[in-house]
């Protein structure tokens, strides 16, 4: 096969050089980008479409989870890692490679072998199957943390949208319209998937196609047959459906 195109991605400028110095003794890699934080990471895989990542699971602005969450295309991935003995077993139990920093040479060139093996079948269904084993796996040990941020791709690049900043979220067809203080922002979520990422004392659903940031919220005005019209500080109006009477009390217990 061509050379394996590679990107790197590492918060730390020593362990980014470390990884490059590596890489280049291999005449076989292509290093296409090298990344510092998880947004660049996640718009590179995007528009470069490697073969293989390296991938610093902590980084600033998005962690390595999010940047898997964040891409359409799925390269090899070998994850690197400073996590203790304790989270590492979610690595363990899928088939990706992982690299625990520190690490020596012999370690690092031996996960890049499986990482050329696992490209050289090219079967790319075990490849999206193992990095959901690994994002499954890893969520059963770790405790729930509710986003900060969500994500909104739009031509290659990627906006990372503050949760303070929405104002409420509307489905639309196999996308939502994220409504920020910085405009509408297209979003790839499915309600239900919103409700498990979001904190639920923030953000509640108030109709099959709405869910809305009771921070925002400045009025609520009973209507028809058990309905609400809630309004909110931008002047936007939206109707609570009966069907969600319970978010109600939700919301006048939390704003």
């Amino acid at each position: 096969m061509n050379k394996i195109t590679t990107i790197v991605a590492d918060d730390e400028p020593a362990a980014r050089e470390s990884v490059r110095i590596l890489l280049s003794q291999k005449a076989d890699i292509e290093i296409l980008a090298i990344c510092k934080d998880g947004k660049e990471t996640a718009e590179a895989i995007i528009n470069l479409r490697p073969h293989l990542v390296f991938l610093d699971i902590q980084m600033p602005c998005m962690d390595g989870f999010e940047v898997l969450e964040a891409i359409d295309y799925m390269p090899a991935f070998v994850f690197v890692t400073a996590f203790d003995q304790y989270a590492i077993k979610a690595f363990e139990k899928s088939a990706v490679d992982y690299l625990l920093k520190p690490y020596d040479d012999e370690r690092f060139y031996k996960s890049l072998e499986k990482a050329k093996q696992a490209i050289q079948t090219q079967n790319v269904q075990t490849q999206l199957q193992r990095v959901e084993n690994l994002l499954t796996s890893f969520q059963t040990t770790s405790p729930i943390a509710y986003k900060k941020k969500l994500i909104s791709k739009n031509n290659g690049q990627i906006t990372l949208v503050p949760v303070e900043t929405i104002f409420n979220i509307e489905s639309e067809g196999n996308f939502v319209k994220i409504h920020t203080q910085q405009g509408i922002k297209l979003g790839n979520y499915t309600f239900k998937q919103l409700e498990q990422i979001l904190d639920p004392s923030q953000f509640v659903r108030i109709h099959k196609s709405n869910i809305v940031n009771i921070h925002w919220i400045e009025m609520m005005e009973s209507h028809f047959h058990g309905d609400y019209i809630i309004t909110l500080k931008n002047g936007v109006k939206l109707k609570l459906s009966r069907n969600y009477k319970e978010s109600l009390d939700h919301i006048i217990n939390n704003v």
